[in-house]
């Protein structure tokens, strides 16, 4: 492992962990550091955790660490991303955290609308909206169920779980920053896709209280390198499904039944991530047939 832990920022009551996974994504890395080290909240560390990249990614993040004290290097053989987020949670010191993915962009204030609002509202877990970008940093249009309110919302554990089995929030760890305490006693299942939805409600009930911000916090980019492995997402979604609606019906028995009907109802299914996913390989597809048209 690649770190100075002398050079980062002490550990602090407003310090904000922010936790990034990498592999293989030089092309857009630059930009997610920018984007993570110009947040207008300042007390942060910035915990790199190199999955084995391949390419000019660990080049990056060692430039990174070396220009700014706040970013720790972890560098590690390729284990997977669960493996690296539970490495990443194990070494974090801030009372905050926060997941970004490494092709990402954060709004400037992201870290700081966030905290502000768990304080103000006394909430462990603050969330926001997001939208979508190509990989030119365009927009993209979406239409996800997570996005759509218009208000302040302050909800208890047990409403946030029952909106989230029912599709109303996402299962994404970059779409709230969360104090510290609501990962304990979790861990990522290794080895499997769709970790984040696996657990995403034993961290949702780790807190008492959840603000829900009306305002777009994060740009999530969508590219050919992100497209879904068919056979082995489908597995691991039903996987993920199944931990979930084991968690809730022992978190919260009288909640099992309904969890149980809401968990495999095909209005339920993530249609838009699927749509999007179509959409990228569609024009993935149109690409390849202009390239080989072109003469050489």
């Amino acid at each position: 492992m690649d770190h100075d832990l002398h050079r980062l920022p002490a550990p602090g009551e407003d310090l904000v962990s922010v936790i990034i996974t990498v592999y293989d994504v030089d092309r857009w890395l630059k930009k997610t550091l920018d984007s993570i080290l110009n947040q207008t909240w300042k007390a942060i560390e910035v915990i790199a955790v190199d999955d084995g990249s391949r390419d000019k990614s660990a080049e990056i993040l060692r430039e990174a660490q070396r220009k700014d004290g706040r970013v720790w290097v972890v560098r590690t053989e390729n284990r997977g991303v669960s493996c690296a987020r539970n490495l990443g949670l194990s070494l974090c010191r801030g009372k905050y955290v926060y997941f970004c993915d490494s092709d990402d962009i954060m709004d400037p204030c992201l870290l700081e609308d966030s905290v502000e609002a768990m304080k103000k509202f006394r909430a462990q877990i603050a969330m926001f909206k997001f939208d979508g970008i190509n990989e030119f940093g365009a927009p993209v249009s979406s239409f996800y169920p997570h996005n759509r309110y218009k208000r302040v919302e302050v909800l208890d554990r047990k409403e946030i779980v029952k909106k989230q089995i029912k599709g109303k929030i996402g299962g994404y760890l970059w779409a709230f920053v969360a104090e510290k305490r609501v990962y304990e006693g979790v861990s990522f299942p290794e080895g499997r896709l769709v970790e984040d939805t696996a657990r995403i409600c034993q961290i949702f009930a780790n807190a008492h209280r959840i603000v829900r911000l009306p305002k777009v916090l994060y740009h999530y980019r969508l590219h050919k390198s992100s497209l879904m492995r068919k056979e082995k997402m489908l597995m691991d979604w039903k996987k993920a499904l199944k931990d979930r609606l084991e968690f809730v019906s022992q978190a919260f028995p009288d909640l099992r039944r309904w969890a149980k009907v809401q968990t495999f109802s095909p209005l339920n299914f993530d249609y838009e991530s699927v749509r999007q996913n179509l959409v990228i390989g569609l024009r993935s597809k149109r690409e390849k047939r202009r390239l080989s048209r072109r003469p050489k």
